[in-house]
């Protein structure tokens, strides 16, 4: 039985993405790599609209998280941390564990943060040197609007704002250069279009300074080390890359970076929550502004949720369950690739399938959904 992956991490790769990562391996201190390094930091460039190089290293999300973590925190520092779901709390607890004074601020679950929460945090803690955001939680299908965010804090004196855009970067907008983050974290697996296994950190040229200042106590995410190789004029790594994972990223890049690329994933998003609202499930982001163009979260007001997510498993549809406590009580189906009509008419039509006795509360989704595809 054919099995589609709806989950948000990892996500489907295209299958040139699939041939790119079966090439021939070659020598990771060669021409030939530095070559593939540097067109894939060209291509990161053109993404983030940033002159800056990202730094790559072989590592989850989380690593990329804790890169942050252990170059800009410590006991030495006061971190504002505001999370609204499962994966800002993951931010903090890792922040934590460096030592630093954490000052927490919760949005709940399903909200998106407001700017002038932020700032009123910032304003109140004059003494905190960073500033914790998310820019997509995957947990809830939460958007978070980081540029307006930014927007509202003080010019002076300031903290460094460090960015989770593991779930965000390659899906929607971020342009770190041009918005204010002074540090950027992601990964292959979500909005990039790769197999799981890449971990990339971006620098503002005031994040590169902090870290200058600061010894990192490690040595495999130490961005300082990261940095003496990744200007070189033939760039490289500190230690062997998975060279593999280099080539499927540069294909994947060339897909993300065509024009339309993030109006397709917002255009996909709002079909597929207007098919669902339409066959009885209630989203769990109520604000459309806040609403992830990469992953949709939404439960069954009959309590059948958990089974409903069964029952599309058994059908051959792997979409996500909920997380932390929504554990039981939530589907999570992402849109990440690149989802066309057909794959919208597949999602639906298989939630209308696994619906069962809960079937008769669906209205007309698919026409719903259709009318949300071809508005402007």
């Amino acid at each position: 039985m054919n099995r589609y992956l709806m989950t948000p991490g990892p996500v489907p790769v295209s299958r040139e993405v699939s041939l790119h990562e079966t090439r021939a391996l070659i020598g990771h201190r060669g021409r030939q790599f530095s070559d593939l390094f540097s067109g894939i930091e060209e291509k990161l460039s053109r993404l983030l609209q940033s002159g800056g190089k990202t730094v790559i290293f072989p590592a989850s999300g989380t690593g990329s998280l804790e890169s942050l973590a252990m170059n800009f925190t410590g006991p030495d520092t006061s971190v504002i941390s505001v999370s609204c779901g499962v994966f800002g709390d993951r931010l903090r607890e890792i922040t934590a564990l460096t030592g630093a004074r954490m000052i927490n601020v919760d949005v709940a679950p399903g909200d998106g943060v407001r700017p002038g929460v932020v700032a009123a945090a910032v304003k109140s803690n004059p003494d905190a040197s960073v500033l914790l955001l998310t820019q997509n939680e995957t947990s809830t299908g939460v958007f978070n609007r980081i540029d307006e965010i930014i927007g509202e804090l003080p010019k002076e004196g300031r903290p460094l704002v460090l960015v989770d855009g593991v779930s965000s970067v390659g899906a929607m907008p971020c342009f770190p250069e041009k918005w204010g983050i002074d540090g950027l974290a992601t990964a292959s697996q979500k909005g990039l279009l790769s197999p799981p296994g890449l971990g990339l950190v971006w620098l503002s040229e005031r994040g590169w300074e902090t870290v200058s200042r600061r010894k990192c106590a490690s040595y495999y995410f130490d961005l300082s080390l990261q940095k003496t190789y990744l200007y070189k004029d033939a760039p490289e790594n500190p230690y062997t890359p998975p060279v593999s994972l280099y080539f499927a990223l540069s294909a994947a890049l060339d897909e993300i970076t065509s024009d339309g690329w993030f109006d397709e994933r917002a255009r996909a998003a709002r079909s597929l929550a207007a098919g669902i609202e339409s066959l009885g499930f209630e989203l769990l982001v109520r604000d459309e502004k806040f609403r992830s163009p990469g992953v949709t979260a939404f439960s069954h007001p009959s309590g059948e949720t958990s089974a409903i997510l069964k029952r599309l498993k058994e059908i051959g549809v792997e979409p996500a369950g909920g997380q932390g406590k929504f554990k039981d009580s939530l589907i999570r189906v992402s849109h990440y690739h690149d989802v066309r009509w057909p794959e919208i008419s597949l999602a639906l039509g298989s939630l209308y399938a696994a619906l069962g006795d809960a079937r008769k509360g669906a209205g007309d989704f698919m026409r719903r959904a259709f009318e949300a595809w071809e508005a402007k």
